[in-house]
């Protein structure tokens, strides 16, 4: 902890309640890979990354939400190949449309708790790559809920960029001068897994037809990056020349003290953008300010200075990671979400416990 900010005491907690059967594997508890929320009205939408489904909660009184529903996405978003998850990493909802995206990472195969020295030698070299993590993917809310009504206008499909249709946001990004090389290896022209500081989407945010994709991975030298696309409304998701040169997407880029993007969340004009470590390791988690990010039309490059600081999240060790964060009705707190949560979090065989935070402007 030396040299860290001390962690701020939560104002509060809510509990979720995820109580029914999702795709997870039954022999999972779905409450350890939490990881992203979105709030739309009195609901909680959540994901799990180990899944191809989405999760929505009802917020009650008494710090409850409960009343969960699970949604799989494997036939309304037509994923490919017969099994996978879709390593869902960031939500947001405007009005009844649904946002979300994919990690858009490849994953080094992890070493098994027995594995001989052999073994392990060939998990570690083994990267594998799946499309239905490169996914973003527009939703009607209404539609999830109510798949048998009659469909009125485009927003009731669902529209998607990625998926192994077409361009998709890693294409895009492949012969970018600060994130080609960590897409293509120079030698095996295999991509960087995301766990070894590569590409590794986290964290979603749209306004209007401006989608805020966050970067947990790749950071430079500190530096920590946003992609902004712009897609119209139509049937499918077609990002527009809004960079310079006509590149279809713009770069911001934000000092937040060597830390990645892990979730990201509008305030008003400003975004929240929730930090933590890019690489499997324990470390500092902060919510900062980006200030009017919403009103410029620009590519930022963000000083620390620039960045103000809402609150640190508390961590453990191998545990307590915040994954996920949305602003509540009050308009006055944000609820934190953790994946890998720590055993005091869980109360019961289906509850767990997120943290309440005041934000401070």
């Amino acid at each position: 902890m030396s040299g860290w900010p001390r962690p701020d005491e939560p104002s509060g907690e809510i509990s979720l309640v995820l109580d029914q059967r999702s795709t997870l594997d039954p022999k999972d508890d779905l409450r350890d890979g939490l990881s992203a929320v979105a709030r739309q009205g009195s609901h909680l939408w959540v994901a799990n990354d180990e899944t191809t489904s989405l999760e929505r909660l009802t917020l009650e009184a008494g710090g409850q939400a409960r009343t969960h529903r699970s949604f799989d996405l494997t036939h309304i978003l037509e994923l490919p190949g017969d099994s996978g998850e879709m390593d869902i990493e960031g939500l947001d909802v405007q009005n009844d449309t649904l946002w979300l995206v994919g990690s858009h990472s490849s994953a080094r195969r992890q070493v098994k708790n027995n594995a001989t020295p052999a073994e392990a030698q060939r998990s570690l070299a083994t990267v594998e790559v799946s499309q239905r993590r490169r996914v973003l993917a527009r939703l009607s809310t209404k539609t999830l809920l109510d798949p048998d009504a009659s469909p009125t206008g485009q927003q009731q499909r669902p529209a998607v960029l990625g998926l192994g249709r077409g361009t998709d946001l890693v294409d895009l990004l492949a012969d970018d001068p600060h994130l080609g090389g960590f897409i293509h290896s120079s030698k095996t022209g295999r991509p960087i897994p995301g766990k070894d500081n590569g590409i590794d989407c986290e964290g979603l945010a749209v306004a209007g037809d401006r989608v805020f994709i966050g970067l947990r991975g790749p950071v430079l030298r500190g530096w920590a990056m946003i992609i902004e696309l712009q897609v119209g409304d139509g049937a499918g998701l077609e990002p527009q020349p809004i960079g310079p040169g006509n590149r279809r997407y713009r770069k911001h880029f934000l000092r937040l003290h060597g830390l990645g993007v892990r979730d990201l969340c509008r305030h008003g004009e400003d975004l929240l953008v929730l930090a933590g470590p890019t690489m499997e390791l324990d470390g500092r988690a902060a919510v900062f300010r980006w200030r009017g990010a919403l009103t410029s039309h620009a590519e930022a490059v963000l000083a620390k200075d620039d960045l103000h600081c809402e609150f640190d999240a508390p961590f453990g060790e191998d545990e307590d990671h915040a994954e996920g964060i949305t602003v509540l009705d009050d308009d006055r707190s944000a609820l934190v979400l953790y994946g890998t949560p720590a055993g005091k979090r869980k109360t019961g065989r289906h509850a767990i416990k997120a943290d309440v935070f005041r934000l401070r402007n």
